[in-house]
């Protein structure tokens, strides 16, 4: 299961760029994570992961309800995030851009510190393969 905050903000109408709705939505939304882990699902989450901080809160969540945590960055660079916001598109596209000009360096890459906490880490220089 999939849970991605953009796909549920415009689902339920609001603006991708209510900042406080999505920080509210949020933490619904690993809530609702930590009940579908519960059920024996597996889950990705796709929010809240900008910071070390948000990506260690996802974990615990996993960790609690006994679930393999896999972390996977993807190092692109700014000008590819920009291209892919504008072909997304949509009425709020050049806000987001904004954002993503803005506050790039916000973005924390994970450490090999935060790395070790995961059960498996997938990164830019890293090919697929299954858990074993």
């Amino acid at each position: 299961m999939q849970l991605c905050a953009d796909d549920w903000v415009l689902g339920l109408g609001v603006s991708l760029v209510d900042f406080a709705f999505r920080v509210k939505l949020q933490a619904c939304l690993l809530a609702h994570a930590a009940s579908l882990l519960r059920c024996g699902l597996s889950v990705i989450v796709e929010f809240g992961s900008w910071s070390a901080e948000e990506r260690e809160r996802i974990r615990q969540t996993a960790v609690r309800e006994g679930a393999v945590t896999e972390l996977h960055f993807l190092k692109v660079p700014r000008e590819e995030l920009v291209r892919r916001v504008r072909a997304r598109g949509g009425s709020e596209a050049e806000a987001l851009v904004n954002v993503v000009l803005q506050d790039a360096e916000k973005f924390e890459e994970p450490s090999r510190d935060e790395v070790s906490r995961f059960d498996r880490y997938v990164g830019p220089t890293d090919t697929w393969s299954p858990i074993a």
